[in-house]
């Protein structure tokens, strides 16, 4: 498994990872619409990620497993000034409890101390993904912010944790 930076040539394997795995990822956090899973509206996401990733705004990195997308990184939100960002990742469902998130997640930490200059890295977690908790646990993030009634997904709400850590 290696871990990459999102770039043009990924797109094909990232639209067949968005595909396969949209039930899933819609299940545990809100959808990207039908527009998004189009080769279009995949190639639209991947150009603003790119480009966001140029201009020092953001990172976005892709997990590969033999040539195939088995997971993706970001860190949005950077801010020089606060040394500051958000952390997400999503990891194909067949690829789950196999330590692809744990490894992703070093990936993104890595990056974000010694490339970005960031200190402090925040995660929002919905109610319903124990299994992020738990990672992002391992990583010392503490739970510093809970919004009752932050999102309805599939008909049910949820609760958001805002988790941090200072490196």
């Amino acid at each position: 498994m290696k871990f990459e930076p999102l770039s043009i040539v990924h797109l094909d394997s990232l639209f067949q990872f968005e595909l396969e795995n949209r039930t899933w990822f819609e299940s545990l956090i809100s959808s990207r619409g039908d527009a998004f899973y189009t080769k279009d509206g995949v190639m639209e996401h991947l150009s603003h990620c790119v480009s966001d990733a140029k201009a020092g705004v953001s990172f976005s990195g892709v997990l590969i497993e033999d040539e195939n997308i088995i997971g993706r990184g970001n860190i949005k939100n950077i801010s020089v000034q606060n040394k500051s960002a958000t952390v997400g990742y999503r990891v194909a469902s067949r690829f789950t409890g196999k330590g692809v998130a744990t490894y992703c997640l070093t990936c993104l930490i890595e990056k974000a101390a010694t490339e970005l200059g960031v200190t402090k890295l925040e995660a929002k977690v919905l109610d319903n993904n124990p299994a992020s908790i738990a990672v992002l646990s391992k990583f010392h993030f503490e739970p510093v912010e809970y919004i009752e009634d932050f999102i309805v997904l599939n008909e049910q709400v949820f609760g958001c944790t805002i988790y941090s850590r200072k490196f």
